[in-house]
């Protein structure tokens, strides 16, 4: 009979625990009004079809959001008040549930904003280089923690550090010529890209804790006694970011993901009957099966929304450029309208995305078969050997590295040198040429990441062949252009910038003035009964 290992019962007990911490009955807790929390959502998940990001950012990016408006542009200063903020916001968004959260939360959360305050404080009074990239650093470490505090994460840390010490045990390195603790460093980062799509923001903040492991329990006061080391630390960090090898570890490590993912699935699903599973060889198999075919259809579903988000992102911000730019320029400049080109420039985009996602796959039959021998390995602690062959990197300057660049620089030639030949035959000017283009860009990018995501539990290489070549040659410029873009438009996206200022602030100051007033009404009610 097949029997789990120590590392699968460890695991298993940390999912079957209750993380939660119990809150006393009487503990008084945060409720809000129900009516204005809905004009928040709304304007949520306006906001977040505007300002597109992958959907397991989209908390985080949110509370950047709510930081930079209340540390930045408003430069509040009280801990206390920034902590109720975040926590009434996020009720009103749906993040947090209402009437659940005791008030002493307020107070917990306060002590993290203020430890992070004083580290601002520091930077400010101080002559430092590149202060707003460090300033930047800090803020997106205090989301970080911040979201930490507010949501549990013990079972994302339980499966990262599973599947390390897996990967550890099972990777052997083609070439030992790097220091042990680096590559153990690397393969953990290529671990948290993977398994739980970490961002760089996070794995600066986990990196973080490792070198400084009791950076959660510092006092304010206790952060100023590490801050001018904690600044070196950032570039020491930035540069195991950086790391070569740690990029090609992570493309290594994209589908043994998805092994542990499938088993944290498992256990979450089956948590009272997961050891009587694990007995029984076949049950195990159809489990697995069965929790494949639930993904791939749950990614359709996912794939179908995602796509509706990207389609609303792009018609919305395309018709205000093409409005604000196009037209005008047509009008002042040409002289007179190209409504064919205004037309096409509005629609052939949305109807692009459309064309992509109708295109996109998920993983089938084969695909379940690997992933169900793989697992069973993991959870039977059956020796699984990986290589890990690193690419030779390119010197710089060298014969190679001139010749696959200017390879390079022509496919970008030829891919926009068709583009914008063919624009100019639809009699496309400068402005709407370049709209086309950029909203081009934009969306090969976006498709190629959904393609990303109906890929997430694809497992099988894949197939290398002469149509893939080909169409790899001529889309890769036009997808990292938008990459470019796409990571840089927000800094630019006038619109954005005035949502978030001109429109975000006002208005959640006005959702605060409905709060108290309803509350007023309410109180003034009670008094009457």
């Amino acid at each position: 009979m097949p029997q789990n290992t120590g590392e699968s019962e460890w695991l298993i007990q940390q999912f079957t625990q209750n993380p939660s911490h119990p809150i006393a009955k009487d503990a008084p807790r945060i409720k809000l009004n129900q009516l204005v929390s809905k004009l928040s959502l709304f304007y949520e998940k306006l906001r977040n079809a505007i300002d597109y990001h992958d959907e397991h950012l989209i908390r985080r990016n949110s509370l950047k959001r709510l930081l930079n408006r209340q540390v930045k542009f408003l430069a509040e200063k009280d801990p206390q008040k920034i902590s109720q903020t975040i926590i009434f916001e996020f009720i009103r968004a749906r993040y947090l549930p209402n009437d659940t959260l005791p008030e002493s939360d307020i107070e917990r959360l306060s002590l993290i904003v203020a430890k992070y305050l004083t580290l601002l404080n520091f930077v400010e009074k101080n002559p430092l280089p590149a202060k707003a990239d460090i300033v930047n650093w800090i803020l997106e470490l205090m989301v970080c923690e911040i979201d930490e505090a507010l949501f549990d994460n013990s079972r994302d840390l339980a499966i990262v550090n599973f599947m390390y010490g897996e990967m550890i045990r099972s990777i052997s390195f083609a070439k030992n010529n790097t220091d042990p603790q680096e590559r153990n460093l690397q393969i953990y980062i290529a671990v948290l890209k993977t398994l739980i799509k970490a961002d760089p923001a996070l794995i600066r903040y986990f990196l973080l804790k490792l070198h400084q492991p009791d950076w959660n329990r510092l006092s304010p006061e206790g952060v100023l006694a590490v801050a001018l080391e904690l600044i070196g630390l950032r570039n020491k960090i930035e540069a195991q970011l950086l790391n070569r090898s740690g990029y090609q570890l992570a493309l290594m490590m994209r589908a043994q993901a998805v092994f542990f993912t499938i088993l944290r699935q498992l256990i979450e699903q089956e948590p009272q009957t997961i050891k009587e599973i694990i007995a029984d060889e076949k049950k195990l198999a159809t489990k697995i099966t069965e929790i494949c075919n639930k993904n791939y259809k749950k990614t359709r579903n996912k794939l179908a929304g995602s796509i509706i988000r990207v389609i609303i992102y792009i018609f919305f911000t395309k018709t205000i450029l093409a409005f604000i730019l196009e037209l005008p320029y047509d009008r002042v400049i040409v002289g007179q309208v190209n409504w064919t080109t205004l037309l096409i420039n509005i629609i052939f985009h949305p109807l692009l995305m459309t064309v992509i996602a109708a295109s996109i796959r998920v993983p089938g039959e084969k695909n379940t078969e690997l992933i169900v021998e793989e697992t069973k390995k993991i959870i039977y602690g059956e020796e699984r050997k990986l290589v890990f062959k690193p690419r030779r990197i390119m010197r710089l300057g060298s014969i190679s590295f001139w010749f696959f660049h200017t390879l390079y620089l022509v496919m970008f030639g030829i891919s926009f040198g068709i583009i914008i030949w063919a624009l100019s035959r639809l009699h496309f000017n400068l402005i709407s040429g370049a709209l086309f283009i950029f909203f081009l860009t934009l969306i090969s990018f976006f498709g190629f990441r959904l393609r990303n995501v109906a890929n997430q539990y694809l497992v099988l290489p894949r197939k290398e062949n002469l149509f893939n070549f080909l169409l790899d040659f001529f889309t890769l410029p036009i997808i990292r252009a938008g990459k470019f873009f796409s990571e840089n438009f927000s800094k630019i996206n006038i619109f954005i910038y005035i949502l978030d200022f001109a429109i975000e602030t006002p208005f959640k100051m006005l959702v605060e003035f409905l709060e108290q007033a309803l509350s007023f009404i309410g109180e003034k009610k009670e008094e009457i009964s």
